[in-house]
């Protein structure tokens, strides 16, 4: 399903600790790097910026980046072909959110962008009852990239599974 690696498609990729500092710094290379009408540049570098930050805030592992302060470890790569760029990212997970990871992928690839949005507006009216920013995160995604979210779970061992996700972006 998902081919992870370097080749003649990638325009970018990195694995290790994804720093706010490396996020944004990457995120405004891209708008550099991708020389396409300004609204898909956008487009790709907000959806970017959504899967990155899930790596960087949610991922099982981390490291301490500062004193005090942790990352998620992960990868990513951007991809571009004749007629789509393609955002991945994966990360290792706590196993029992990986069913929760795929009962939201599922719901937001089942829904029309109407229903997309105002899932989006429910699931952030709940923002204070309960922490949704994963959540959003992936609503927002697949309304950025009018496409469905392409993922998989990993059950690696009772505590830890992977979380591969990957979204296109037509041209």
């Amino acid at each position: 399903m998902f081919k992870v690696g370097y080749d003649n498609d990638s325009i970018i990729s990195f694995k290790g600790p994804l720093t706010v500092g490396l996020l944004s710094f990457v995120g405004n290379s891209l708008k550099s790097i991708i020389r396409v009408e300004n609204s898909l540049a956008k487009r790709i570098f907000r959806i970017f910026i959504e899967l990155t930050q899930n790596v960087s805030y949610y991922s099982a592992e981390t490291i301490e980046v500062e004193k005090g302060i942790k990352s998620g470890v992960g990868w990513f790569i951007v991809k571009e072909n004749s007629n789509k760029y393609n955002v991945t990212t994966g990360n290792l997970i706590i196993r029992e959110d990986g069913f929760k990871l795929i009962r939201n992928c599922d719901e937001i690839n089942s829904l029309t962008e109407k229903e997309l949005r105002e899932l989006k507006r429910r699931t952030r009216s709940q923002a204070i009852e309960r922490d949704v920013g994963a959540h959003i995160g992936l609503i927002q995604t697949s309304l950025l990239s009018g496409d469905k979210l392409n993922y998989k779970v990993t059950e690696l061992d009772d505590i830890h599974s992977f979380f591969t996700i990957s979204v296109n972006i037509k041209k």
